[in-house]
């Protein structure tokens, strides 16, 4: 008994001297150099003790050795140096939880940043690893699936897949759902599912997030708060609410997903460090990780409800200068009951575009055309998200409604007049200018213009 206790000990003390000197490195790299040599003389002195229960701890298993069985010494030892690991690990990962303290997001600026998200999770390896192999793994599952399965349900599997990996993969789900050019059918049908079905989470978290972006608890802002949302996406879920304000007012409510902003950083920080080795295993002429980055731009963007909300008003602004005023619209937000993670706007009571009747779709999809030309050619701010799910017909006005404006891409005034020249030369039919045309809207690298005509 006296011997697995100073096993015990042996164990614990090896893993205080691991876990300290871990946790001071963890620390050191954001510290002054005053607070950096005080800690570590009070590092040296605390450890003193333990170097010398070591010590005496080696003095006793040597006499224990010689007058005793070498097999149960030697699993008392063994158990030392298991314990010793294990609260090696332990204190390892409160270190990086310490860690998290100094550094508490990936993207300090709140804008995607491939150098900030490699310094913080270059602290985490632990974490880096696990979800690494957690997307390693589905993503393998699949390719088996696809290759030995017959029967039919590779698609289904695909989205459980995706669903499974989380935001970023479910966001790439959304874009692939529309890409009847790159996908089958039956692979489009059933990514379409990611629009607005994807599994929930709880509605006690969600009233959690919207007291802690409020300041007020979910009752006292709204006067009806339903226990279940009526759509849920990769970033967020939808309620139906009624305001407290004004009683009578019908709301959507958007809550962000808790800690979706680190989930989505390591993902691209592993999209991001894979990029590189993976264009040059396969031999690929495309630039990964320029695709990563403008993709990730554009993404963490997505997280910010205020820009969404901002991009929302500016094109319902803008729009009521061009002749679709009364045909198309995005819903109002309501600012005060809006923050970075919760964003109410006014309820849109429709259907979603593609389930309506052959002649109103033949009718809004014209409208539709007309309002994404304005924006790419006109306004200067075009909506990037058009999935069906962010399309929908408002039943009184029959007017198209355009939801979720958090992923947006500007086009500067002298791209937008390129665009313009690059059509009127397809309308005129002076094919000889398109070449250059394509160059100077950044299709085609820029000395290639001969092959083109070719």
């Amino acid at each position: 008994q006296r011997l697995l206790r100073k096993v015990m000990m042996s164990g614990i003390l090896v893993a205080v001297v691991l876990g300290a000197a871990r946790g001071f490195v963890c620390r050191s790299a954001s510290r002054p150099q005053s607070e950096l040599r005080a800690s570590l003389l009070d590092q040296v002195s605390r450890l003193e003790g333990s170097v010398a229960q070591t010590e005496s701890f080696v003095s006793s298993t040597s006499s224990y050795v010689s007058s005793h069985d070498p097999l149960i010494a030697a699993l008392a030892v063994t158990t030392a140096a298991a314990m010793a690991g294990t609260g090696a690990w332990l204190l390892t990962s409160l270190a990086e939880k310490e860690n998290v303290m100094l550094e508490d997001s990936p993207y300090p600026s709140g804008e995607y940043d491939f150098e900030s998200a490699a310094s913080y999770f270059g602290r985490r390896p632990s974490r880096c690893v696990s979800r690494a192999l957690g997307i390693a793994g589905p993503a393998v599952q699949f390719g088996l699936d696809v290759l030995l399965a017959e029967d039919g349900r590779a698609p289904e599997r695909l989205v459980d897949s995706l669903t499974r990996l989380g935001p970023t993969f479910i966001k790439v789900g959304q874009a692939l759902s529309i890409r009847s050019d790159l996908l089958p059918p039956e692979y489009c049908d059933a990514l379409a599912q990611l629009q607005d079905k994807v599994p929930p989470f709880e509605t006690a978290v969600a009233k959690r997030v919207v007291r802690e972006e409020l300041g007020q608890a979910a009752e006292d802002v709204f006067l009806e708060f339903p226990d279940a949302p009526i759509a849920s996406a990769s970033l967020g879920q939808v309620y139906k609410a009624r305001r407290r304000a004004t009683k009578n007012e019908v709301v959507a409510v958007k809550v962000q997903r808790p800690d979706v902003v680190e989930t989505i950083a390591l993902d691209l920080y592993l999209l991001r460090l894979f990029a590189p080795p993976t264009r040059a295993l396969f031999g690929l002429n495309t630039d990964l990780a320029g695709i990563v980055d403008a993709w990730g731009e554009k993404f963490v963007d997505e997280l910010d409800y205020r820009k969404e909300a901002a991009n929302a008003v500016q094109f319902a602004q803008s729009i009521a200068e061009t002749p679709l005023a009364g045909a198309v619209f995005a819903p109002e937000v309501v600012p005060e009951s809006s923050s970075s993670r919760v964003l109410t706007t006014a309820w849109v009571d429709g259907d979603r575009l593609d389930r309506c009747d052959s002649t109103t779709i033949a009718q809004l999809c014209g409208v539709a055309m007309n309002a994404y030309l304005t924006m790419m050619l006109e306004t200067g701010t075009l909506h990037a998200d058009p999935h069906p799910g962010n399309l929908l017909v408002e039943k009184d006005s029959h007017r198209l409604a355009i939801l979720d404006w958090g992923l947006v891409t500007t086009l500067e005034e002298d791209l937008r007049v390129s665009y313009i020249e690059h059509i009127a030369h397809l309308v005129a039919k002076d094919y000889a200018k398109v070449p250059r045309d394509l160059v100077t809207l950044g299709f085609v690298p820029p000395g290639f213009e001969s092959q083109i005509e070719s």
